[in-house]
């Protein structure tokens, strides 16, 4: 599986934030202040299968910036969850698998059983953060990322993340065969 040798290369959370230039403040930040309520980690605890989480993204990615920490915390919160992330410049050619709409987008978060294989995925950024951004009047880059960083400070934001996460999660573990 081609995906194995990218597992291989990607590093860790806690690695990523060392190496990384961009965002390291706002990422501690953000994953401090997420808060996983009982809900969540009762179905955490209740994960029956290991499931590999590999993300393709870079740190001055506002997307990344601002989900990657809510992985890292599920991660922290699971035996059954492994996070690893994979630098998106540095690996164009497999980046290049996972195009929407014939452009690359970060983060990617690739959902993969113990031999590699995707189960399922998830790009770029929650469905509300969408619905802000295509109704946002900002034109110019500089103001939409200014505009992502305030967003994803957002906790309802962090929240619909945390959500789509966690259901991606159960469907990988149910994909797997629940006992």
């Amino acid at each position: 599986m081609k995906e194995s040798a990218e597992w291989d290369k990607a590093i860790t959370y806690t690695n990523f934030l060392k190496k990384a230039r961009e965002n390291i403040e706002l990422m501690k930040a953000r994953y401090n202040d997420l808060q996983l309520n009982e809900t969540d980690l009762d179905t955490l605890k209740g994960i029956q299968n290991n499931i590999k989480i590999l993300v393709i993204g870079t740190e001055r990615c506002n997307d990344t910036a601002g989900n990657l920490p809510i992985l890292a915390r599920i991660e922290d919160a699971s035996s059954k969850i492994q996070l690893r992330i994979l630098d998106a410049d540095s690996n164009v050619e497999f980046h290049q698998h996972y195009k929407v709409n014939g452009k690359r987008k970060t983060p990617v978060v690739l959902f993969l059983n113990k031999d590699y294989e995707e189960l399922c995925r998830w790009v770029e950024r929650p469905n509300a953060a969408y619905k802000i951004i295509n109704e946002a009047t900002v034109q110019s880059v500089e103001d939409r990322k200014i505009e992502l960083k305030k967003l994803y400070s957002d906790p309802e934001i962090q929240r619909q993340s945390l959500n789509e996460f966690m259901r991606l999660i159960l469907r990988a573990d149910f994909i797997l065969g629940r006992k």
